[in-house]
């Protein structure tokens, strides 16, 4: 089965035009170069923000993310280092001021080592003072000279008991309680407080390490977002261009050659491959309308010979009759004029037929429509032929397969296609055969078909593709026009319908007419 193409499509110039454009005529449209120009202008006049810049900007805010994790993370461990550090300073100031006790714990017992008290004493207040700014963030101001002046007053001590040493040997027993009191007072105060220091900067350390591997963990989740993120947006992009540039190729290969305009706020590589897109469009609709144009000629050349030969030859005739006439007119017997005058009104129908053929073929009026039953004209039309079927000895049938609704037709115009096929098929029938109509559904559902079957000898499959054509015909000369079947394709061209043949020489052809259910637009 052959579909036969739109001949109106055909002809019809390719005008590039804006998706969404309205029903604008032809003649509003611009020309395809000036469209093409205009579509150019429109794809360069973006600024320009190229898939290069796009892949460096999203490589280097990864890097760049990278190294601020890469920062954070060694700013936390030098905050670290400096903790450890403190906490190293403190760990030796606490420690010295242990010895002190245990010293002053051997002199307070036995009277000696007063001296190793003087000499770690002065050992944690060297401590003390460089890390005086770090234990005043630590411990505060106000803590800080508290343990100043604790250590001060044990120092003070320390060299009262000095003094009395060297007036007074030692003799194993306090000397004054009260200092002794004062002593272990302030002794335990110092070393309280180095131990809190201590404590409280080992649990700053371990919350650093914590708060670092948490910096660490959410910068990894973070840039892994990021990198997945750019790389789903760049993929995503150039998939979907490429997807978009798919569809350009479907559309071209479909015969749709409107240009590509800009949908995007900027301007890169693609936009380059657009404007080749479109120059190619251009092109080939070029191309095509001079195809278009060839074939305008090839047709009219073909119709103008197809006229001459059909009216040359019944003209001819009526110019032998007149000679004829002239001739022998006064000699000329009654029956033999009559005969004469009678194949003169015969090759004058046939040049009228011609005519009439040309005028239904070539009339751009619309078809008047109406609400009427398959059913009813089919059997109208097969009526008008019977007594034909009945001389060439051709059974009638018809089968209703699906009930359809009414449908908007032309009347007498189907009535007109129905003749034409219902005539083809008794003339490719001489020896007697059967047609049968069939009435049904599409497969699609929304249009009604007409089958017209026959048993005739069939077309030749070479000859299918021409059978609609102006004045071609398989049958013997001087037994039809040849404008039939191209006159019945325009007559179910102009109800939104179409005729689909399928034949096999030797077997028979069945002519299919489909109607569709919605009635068309003019």
């Amino acid at each position: 089965m052959r579909k036969r193409k739109n001949r109106h499509e055909e002809n019809r110039p390719q005008q590039a035009v804006h998706a969404g454009d309205g029903d604008a005529t032809d003649a509003r449209k611009p020309p395809e170069n000036e469209i093409d120009l205009i579509a150019r202008r429109a794809l360069l006049a973006r600024p320009g923000l190229s898939i290069r810049t796009r892949l460096i900007t999203g490589f280097l805010v990864v890097f760049i993310m990278a190294l601020g994790a890469l920062a954070t993370d060694a700013i936390i461990i030098a905050r670290i280092d400096d903790n450890l550090e403190f906490v190293e300073r403190t760990d030796r100031f606490a420690n010295e001021i242990q010895q002190c006790r245990r010293y002053e714990k051997n002199y307070l017992l036995y009277g000696t080592g007063l001296p190793d008290v003087l000499r770690h004493l002065d050992a944690a207040r060297k401590v003390l003072i460089t890390a005086k700014t770090e234990l005043g963030r630590m411990v505060g101001t106000e803590d800080l000279e508290r343990l100043e002046r604790h250590l001060e007053a044990y120092r003070s001590l320390i060299f009262q008991l000095s003094d009395i040493h060297r007036k007074t040997p030692p003799t194993g027993k306090p000397i004054e309680p009260e200092i002794e009191s004062k002593l272990r007072d302030h002794g335990a105060k110092i070393v309280e407080t180095a131990l809190f220091i201590s404590r409280k900067e080992r649990a700053n350390v371990r919350r650093t390490f914590r708060l670092m591997v948490r910096v660490t963990l959410l910068s990894v989740a973070i840039l892994l977002a990021v990198m997945l993120y750019t790389a789903n947006y760049l993929t995503r992009h150039f998939l979907r261009r490429l997807d978009f540039l798919k569809g350009v190729t479907n559309r071209i290969a479909a015969g749709d050659f409107t240009p590509i305009m800009p949908v995007r706020k900027y301007k890169d590589e693609f936009t380059s491959l657009a404007i080749a897109m479109n120059r190619m469009m251009n092109e080939l609709a070029t191309r095509q309308e001079q195809l278009v144009q060839a074939k305008k000629i090839a047709a009219v050349g073909t119709l103008t010979a197809g006229i001459a030969h059909e009216i040359n030859n019944p003209i001819n005739n009526i110019s032998l009759i007149l000679e004829s006439f002239v001739e022998s007119e006064d000699t000329m017997d009654p029956e033999e004029r009559k005969r004469l005058h009678k194949e003169a009104m015969e090759q004058c129908d046939r040049v009228s037929d011609i005519v009439k053929n040309l005028l239904e073929f070539s009339r751009a009026s619309h078809p008047r429509l109406e609400q009427v039953s398959l059913e009813e004209i089919v059997d109208k039309t097969a009526r008008l032929v019977s007594n034909e079927m009945n001389l060439h000895n051709i059974r009638f049938s018809k089968e209703i397969r699906d009930q359809l609704p009414a449908l908007q037709v032309d009347k007498g115009g189907l009535q007109q296609v129905l003749l034409n096929l219902f005539l083809n098929s008794i003339q490719a029938m001489p020896e007697g055969g059967e047609i049968k109509v069939v009435i049904r559904l599409s497969k699609a559902m929304n249009e009604g078909v007409i089958d017209v079957i026959d048993t005739g000898t069939g077309i030749a499959p070479e000859h299918l593709k021409n059978i609609f054509d102006p004045f071609f015909s398989t049958k013997k000369h001087g037994e039809g026009t040849g404008l039939g079947l191209s006159v019945s394709y325009s007559i179910i061209e102009k109800h939104g319908g179409r005729i689909e043949v399928q034949s096999t020489p030797g077997q028979g052809t069945t002519f299919s007419i489909f109607l569709p259910f919605e009635r068309p637009h003019y």
